[in-house]
């Protein structure tokens, strides 16, 4: 059989870059130093090349924020058109060409105002101040001088609540306030006197009673009997049970509510109100 005569596998070597990291890695004939031999090749160089300058294709006259727009016309949009508007600085309103024709003002003539006084005018740019006035005054020694011829100032001492006019008396309005209180003790009596007699006539009665008003001090004594009552119930109330499955305890308790409320609507009626006793 005819020989076959196998040829050596050729190795191409490629030109890596000069970064040792990655040479290291994808070169495999490198050294373990990192270094290699193609580093010493130096790399071509590459020369970039300038793009031509850009040319519009439009004219220059031309204004960038219009373009793709359509031309506007006049008061077709909201308002007019941008720039027309604009004020002429040649038309303004000149003298004796307003709609009152420079006739005077008729306002002025029917409301008459008081005349301000006028200030100064502002000095002109030309105008100088006066210049180097320069007074001749001792000031420092004027201030001394003033200073040791015045005379200090006088203290009045405050007034004392007993040399005072209305030292001790009853306020004005704390005796109006009594004699309303009075007035208005005496009318309630009157009207209260007045329903009983009518009461009395109604029924028939020719017994006339004698009404008498309760002093203070009979007031006071009746009204802190009263509470006293209202305390010993208070307490008997609450010392009753909380189950009221016996009938006893239920009437009970009811007694007890029905007492109290009748003694507070008592109290009540006595404070501050003007008690009148009738005798039989």
């Amino acid at each position: 059989s005819p020989s076959v005569r196998h040829s050596a596998p050729r190795v191409i070597h490629a030109c890596f870059p000069r970064d040792p990291s990655r040479a290291w890695h994808s070169r495999p004939h490198a050294m373990q130093s990192g270094e290699s031999i193609y580093d010493l090749i130096p790399p071509p160089e590459v020369t970039l090349s300038r793009p031509p300058m850009h040319r519009s294709a439009h004219p220059g006259s031309v204004n960038p924020l219009q373009f793709g727009k359509s031309q506007r016309r006049a008061n077709g949009t909201f308002g007019k058109a941008p720039g027309d508007v604009k004020p002429e600085t040649t038309r303004f309103l000149k003298r004796n060409t307003g709609a009152l024709n420079g006739t005077t003002n008729s306002v002025s003539d029917t409301f008459p105002r008081a005349r301000r006084t006028t200030k100064p005018p502002v000095p002109k740019a030309t105008d100088r101040p006066l210049m180097g006035l320069c007074s001749s005054k001792n000031f420092i020694a004027a201030n001394a001088i003033e200073n040791i011829l015045a005379k200090p100032p006088t203290k009045t001492k405050p007034q004392k609540a007993t040399d005072k006019k209305d030292y001790g008396r009853v306020p004005t309005y704390l005796l109006t306030i009594k004699q309303q209180i009075e007035f208005e003790k005496q009318k309630a009596l009157r009207e209260y006197e007045r329903s009983l007699d009518e009461n009395s006539g109604l029924n028939g009665s020719s017994q006339t009673h004698q009404t008498i008003p309760m002093s203070t001090d009979d007031r006071d004594e009746l009204l802190y009997s009263l509470k006293m009552k209202w305390q010993k119930l208070n307490h008997a109330y609450a010392g009753l049970s909380f189950s009221l499955d016996v009938p006893s305890h239920k009437r009970r308790k009811e007694d007890l509510e029905r007492e109290m409320t009748q003694l507070e609507k008592d109290i009540k009626s006595l404070q501050g109100k003007q008690v009148v006793v009738m005798e039989d």
